[in-house]
């Protein structure tokens, strides 16, 4: 079978997440709720990426605008 198309990377609206948010499961339901909606299918081998950012607000683990302006200040 020829191979006619590329990777093809979709982005995925989400809920804004909080710390202690359980992003598997907001991930999973906003995947979930795109493929429904979108007219696309997961596949095997398919990847699903979630940015260091979502990570970390889940976590609390980032600086707030006040804090990097006192920082430099």
């Amino acid at each position: 079978m020829e191979r006619l198309i590329g990777t093809v990377a979709r982005g995925t609206r989400a809920p804004i997440v909080r710390k202690g948010d359980d992003i598997v499961k907001i991930v999973t339901q906003s995947v979930l709720n795109a493929v429904e909606k979108g007219n696309f299918s997961l596949n095997d081998r398919d990847v699903i990426a979630v940015s260091e950012a979502v990570v970390a607000r889940a976590q609390s683990n980032y600086a707030s605008v006040d804090q990097i302006a006192a920082d430099i200040g």
